[in-house]
């Protein structure tokens, strides 16, 4: 309980801190970089749900933005649809056809469903690139418009900026709901023993379908978000890089730790845009990440703070019991 509350209040301080950056900030390469890892941090809450609630290593994430970004961008080019309605659609078309791969995807199991949404993942480029008639092909699809919510126009920096941070808020909320409602805890069920949550009625399949819907959804609702902040977008903003990037992102926040999604997503944005030389090196920075947190903090650096006051406490305990039994045989 005091973990939780303690949690709570660090996200809560963090929030107001965020919230009042405009206050006290007029740089709009500041609110670029910090816009950008919400969207990256939607990106990998909703991955983690997959990967650290369900059990289902997918490579394909980037997938599923793109489809959400060029979605968007056809429905209010082409369609003429207004951006709130482009926005939810994104997600719903987005959502789909994730249910419709997990279906078959589902079948593979550990790496070889990671090598086969990977395939997925090249495959959607391709399609971005060879669909030019739709797409724009290689070239990308430019002069996609700004986002218009209830009559008022978004278009600085400081705006996608607050809309980041209330996109990101409402994201984290949702999915902490999900992990805690009854289908959330049926979903870790799955992901400690398929055979034990199989024995307790519990219907794998619909689950994992489910958790494919709901990350795929809000994949495409960053993808849309994306698609309207920049005003242009190519295959190149989807492919497996972004899907190793997600990844890396989660991985060192702690994968199944959400407030580990918003940590990881932040520090891997920023620091190569900060130390402007590593931007080069972002891929390589990526897998560097992965490796180094997986053999060494497995729990990520957000799961390894409680980790190790659990095991400091043990530590503890067992001294002053050591020290109990010495002063006990000498009396």
């Amino acid at each position: 309980m005091m973990n939780s509350r303690r949690v709570k209040l660090v996200l809560l301080v963090i929030g107001i801190a965020l919230a009042t950056i405009p206050l006290a900030i007029d740089n709009q390469y500041v609110f670029h970089v910090l816009t950008m890892a919400g969207i990256y941090t939607v990106l990998a809450i909703s991955l983690n749900l997959l990967i650290g609630s369900a059990g289902l290593f997918s490579l394909g994430h980037a997938a599923f933005y793109g489809i959400g970004a060029y979605a968007s961008a056809l429905l209010t080019l082409k369609g003429q649809m207004p951006f709130l309605i482009a926005f939810f659609l994104s997600g719903v078309i987005t959502a789909v056809i994730g249910g419709i791969i997990a279906l078959p995807a589902l079948r593979l199991k550990g790496i070889f469903l990671a090598i086969g949404t990977m395939g997925f993942n090249e495959i959607i480029r391709l399609l971005a690139i060879n669909l030019d008639t739709l797409t724009g092909g290689a070239a990308g699809l430019p002069g996609i418009s700004t986002p218009v919510i209830f009559g008022m126009a978004i278009s600085q920096p400081r705006e996608y900026y607050l809309f980041a941070i209330i996109f990101v808020g409402i994201t984290y909320v949702i999915f902490q709901r999900i992990i805690a409602s009854r289908p959330g805890r049926a979903l870790l069920a799955i992901q400690d023993d398929e055979i034990a949550a199989r024995a307790m009625g519990i219907n794998l399949t619909n689950y994992k379908v489910s958790a494919f819907v709901i990350s795929t959804f809000f994949a495409g609702l960053a993808g849309s978000f994306f698609a309207h902040y920049l005003t242009y977008i190519s295959p190149d903003n989807f492919g497996l890089n972004e899907s190793f990037a997600i990844l890396a992102m989660i991985a060192l926040g702690g994968i199944g730790n959400y407030t580990g999604s918003i940590v990881g997503a932040l520090l891997l944005v920023t620091i190569p845009e900060t130390i402007r030389f590593l931007q080069e090196y972002r891929e390589l920075i990526y897998g560097i990440t992965i490796v180094v947190i997986v053999l060494v903090l497995p729990e990520g650096i957000v799961g390894w703070y409680p980790r190790f006051i659990q095991r400091k406490k043990l530590l503890n305990n067992r001294r002053l019991l050591s020290t109990t039994l010495h002063v006990n045989k000498e009396g």
